[in-house]
């Protein structure tokens, strides 16, 4: 091979990486965006709990990122830190990292928010939230750093911060709701400080997954569905916000575990090119008791 030619297979090479490493990358902040918000256990019923779970992030054969979520769970208060950092070639070609403090409350028989705060850093930017919630579920302080560019972003007018509960008091609800009817079904009004949107709950049915990687999760699991709906603080370039409900839902796998406590195991987000999955490492999460049938 000559010179010209050996050239030219490299510079194509890299042209072909370079465009896979963009694509994983955004494959990897939308997957990344799920785990950081609704990370999830069944807890009503518990009085103290700690938890730490781990999601490796890919995109076919690729890892993009790696996701970790601690749970400390006592007298129904629940204090959250998550983490989420790109890896190989999504952190070649765009570096992510965030990171969530979120503190949610068990009052009247539901988890509300008490505070969350987020916080996210590309090779471009670096931004961060914060949302304080009265004990009636109003917005108490809300401050974004630097403030949204409304010529990037859709505006959130404060109607829409009315009545708002954060990812993972969605979550927790909806998960509460599976330990008892068994399926999923539901719909909550959500804003996280940079964004408001909806999350709808369905029920596709119970399946059972085979493990496809040696540490992640085997056994039958319940199928749900959860469709983001944006409503303000989403980027305007971006044509996500323009595509049908059907190009905008997550596929949720949950598996029952031991004390009732129930876990996504695996998580979906199908894209033109692929599909991205995260997938619990049960070798590195630290989880009570053994997985058993839901």
């Amino acid at each position: 091979m000559g010179l010209a030619q050996t050239s030219f297979f490299r510079m194509s090479r890299l042209r072909r990486f370079g465009v896979a490493g963009l694509i994983a990358g955004r494959v990897t902040r939308v997957i990344a965006a799920m785990l950081i918000a609704p990370q999830l256990v069944s807890m009503a019923a518990a009085t103290s709990r700690d938890i730490d779970l781990q999601y490796n992030i890919s995109w076919g054969a690729l890892n993009l990122a790696e996701a970790r979520s601690q749970w400390q769970l006592q007298d129904g208060k629940a204090v959250i830190l998550g983490t989420v950092k790109s890896e190989g070639v999504a952190a070649l070609f765009s570096g992510f990292q965030s990171a969530s403090n979120a503190e949610i409350d068990w009052q009247g028989g539901e988890w509300r928010p008490a505070f969350l705060s987020l916080s996210r850093v590309t090779k471009s930017k670096q931004i961060a939230s914060s949302v304080h919630w009265s004990m009636a579920g109003d917005i108490l302080s809300d401050v974004q750093q630097p403030p949204p560019d409304l010529e990037e972003v859709f505006p959130i007018s404060d109607t829409l911060k009315q009545d708002v509960i954060d990812p993972y008091s969605a979550t927790m609800r909806q998960l509460d709701y599976i330990a008892g009817a068994g399926k999923c079904a539901g719909s909550y009004a959500v804003y996280d400080g940079l964004r408001r949107f909806e999350m709808q709950f369905d029920t596709v049915g119970t399946t059972t997954l085979v493990a496809d990687r040696p540490y992640s999760f085997d056994g039958e699991v319940l199928h749900c569905r959860i469709v983001v709906m944006p409503k303000g603080g989403h980027r305007i370039a971006s044509s996500w916000h323009k595509k049908p409900a059907e190009d905008r839902q997550v596929n949720v796998y949950f598996g029952r575990f031991s004390d009732d406590l129930i876990l996504p195991v695996r998580i979906e987000i199908t894209a033109r090119l692929g599909t991205g999955v995260a997938r619990l490492d049960m070798t590195q999460s630290q989880i009570p008791g053994d997985a058993s049938q839901p």
